[in-house]
């Protein structure tokens, strides 16, 4: 008995050596593409399988085909043939090339790998596309007929897409419910599994008209396709603020239009002081008459009061417009006047920038009065102001910009001063000087002034003459050359010349050791004659 138990135990031990081998090796294959992959009918796909090891056996299950051993040197069938890089390289893949309905589901393969005689697979889902058809709209149980204030809620749904359809809702052309993630119905998928996007929305007077469309959009369609409803909202006559018309002339026909926005359609009567006139009828004298309303649209609608012949009594009337429907009365008031129609205001201008800024500002999450609005507009305008003032100061040299070498006044009358300024040192260069040569008025320099002695016939010209001009070469020293004809002396204006040639020689001399010496020419003035010199 001691041998038969031995004898068992090793028979057991043998059996279970293989089958823990095989667990303990599996071979990891990578399937590209991942996942899931989506086609169109027709077109070719390819579905690769690798191993990092060479393997020696590869084959393939397709939905809709038999199961395939694929070799690397097999002849073409031109429907399904072998892709990779070789078996050496761990690569077995097909190519389908042309995708048909049938091939939609599970794709898997099988690697054997050389050193093996296990097999490992991976899948991939292939999901052969199908467009969807038509999408429904669903909407409450108001049946796309609300009241203005009221709540609207729509549904979008798309069947029998695979794979499911993105969906999509508009109110004309602004998207709503765009917030929410279509949701698709369903684990799978599937042609039952519908897609589905919920939206709901508060509706203003102006949605009346408006029209609600489904919009699908698929991999296999080439535009997206769309089912739409025209939505209606009740609300009573909008208030407008008092109304003007202007260009009427006395005696001439009359024409007052108003536009109304309303829906149902209203009621309307019209109030020429204490005259009431319906819609579509005449006054007792058949002066005035009222048109048929006139339907613009979208709950907007145009009525015409006519007046035969303008008189000035009617410049004094008051006019009123009723408009009543089933949500309620609104009274418009209107004036009219015989001046031609003014062009907008400061203040409507004002409004409508208002308006526009109010809009970006709300846009931007920021909500402002128009204290705020008036008060940064100001604050741009003296600061561009600031600016302006600046540049001018800068560019004509005032204020702060003025420049002290140019509040230098030539024309002073004090000798003093004259002698100061235009001495030998402010004059006289070196040869060798970089600096530029300061500009002489001649005008200036020779400034006539009229004689306290000799009255007003006589003319004086002052000249700066210096004592060592007087002791230096006549060749070295200033020269005024003085002509006294009709071309030089015109009006009692004197003009002089100064030779510089040779005084530019010179070397600049300080100016505290220089002497001045003041010389006085006077001519006197002749009948007839030109003036000469004293002597």
């Amino acid at each position: 008995m001691k041998y038969k138990v031995a004898e068992l135990r090793l028979i057991t031990s043998v059996r279970q050596t293989p089958y823990c081998s095989y667990v303990s090796n599996p071979l990891l294959i990578e399937i590209e593409p991942d996942n899931q992959v989506a086609v169109i009918l027709g077109q070719s796909q390819t579905i690769l399988c690798k191993a990092a090891v060479p393997i020696h056996f590869c084959r393939f299950v397709i939905p809709g085909e038999p199961t395939l051993v694929l070799r690397e040197n097999l002849p073409s069938d031109n429907v399904i043939n072998y892709y990779g890089t070789g078996f050496a390289n761990g690569q077995c893949g097909i190519k389908i090339s042309s995708i048909q309905d049938k091939h939609d589901g599970e794709v898997t393969c099988y690697l054997t790998p050389e050193t093996g005689q296990t097999e490992s697979s991976n899948k991939v889902r292939l999901i052969v596309a199908k467009p969807p058809s038509y999408p429904v709209l669903r909407l409450d149980r108001n049946n796309g007929v609300y009241k203005a204030g009221g709540k609207m809620e729509i549904s979008c749904m798309a069947y029998e897409g695979r794979p499911p359809a993105n969906v999509s809702l508009y109110l004309d052309n602004e998207q709503i419910g765009y917030d929410e993630r279509p949701m698709i119905l369903g684990r799978t998928v599937d042609v039952a599994n519908p897609s589905m996007l919920n939206a709901s929305r508060s509706v203003t007077p102006e949605d009346n008209g408006k029209t609600l469309r489904c919009v699908a959009s698929h991999i296999a369609l080439e535009a997206p396709i769309e089912t739409s409803k025209q939505i209606e909202v009740y609300f009573k006559p909008q208030p407008q603020q008092p109304i003007e018309r202007f260009g009427f002339s006395i005696g001439r026909r009359g024409e007052i239009n108003v536009t109304v926005h309303a829906n149902p359609k209203p009621d309307f009567i019209w109030n020429v002081g204490d005259l009431k006139i319906p819609a579509s009828k005449y006054d007792s004298n058949n002066r005035l008459q009222t048109s048929s309303p006139f339907d613009l649209g979208r709950g907007y609608w145009s009525v015409v009061l006519t007046i035969d012949s303008v008189q000035k009594s009617d410049f004094e009337n008051v006019y009123t417009l009723e408009a009543i429907n089933v949500e309620g009365k609104q009274i418009y008031k209107i004036r009219l006047s015989s001046s031609s129609e003014p062009p907008a205001g400061a203040l409507s201008r004002f409004n409508q920038f208002y308006g526009k800024i109010s809009e970006h500002m709300h846009a931007l999450g920021v909500d402002m009065d128009a204290g705020s609005i008036i008060g940064i507009v100001l604050g741009v305008l003296v600061l561009t102001l600031a600016v302006f003032l600046v540049i001018f100061a800068r560019i004509t040299g005032r204020w702060c910009f003025t420049d002290d070498s140019s509040k230098r006044n030539i024309g002073e009358s004090s000798d003093t001063e004259s002698t100061g300024r235009y001495s030998r040192t402010e004059v006289d260069t070196t040869k060798n000087s970089s600096r530029l040569r300061p500009k002489i008025n001649l005008s200036q320099l020779f400034k006539r002034n009229k004689d306290k002695v000799s009255g007003a016939d006589t003319d004086t010209v002052r000249t700066v003459v210096t004592m060592e001009d007087e002791k230096a070469p006549t060749s070295e020293t200033t020269t005024a050359a003085e002509t006294p004809t009709s071309g030089t002396h015109e009006g009692g204006i004197v003009y002089a010349e100064l030779d510089l040639a040779q005084q530019q020689q010179n070397t600049a001399r300080r100016l505290t050791d220089e002497k001045t010496e003041y010389a006085e020419i006077v001519y006197s003035k002749t009948d007839g004659s030109h003036p000469t010199p004293d002597k």
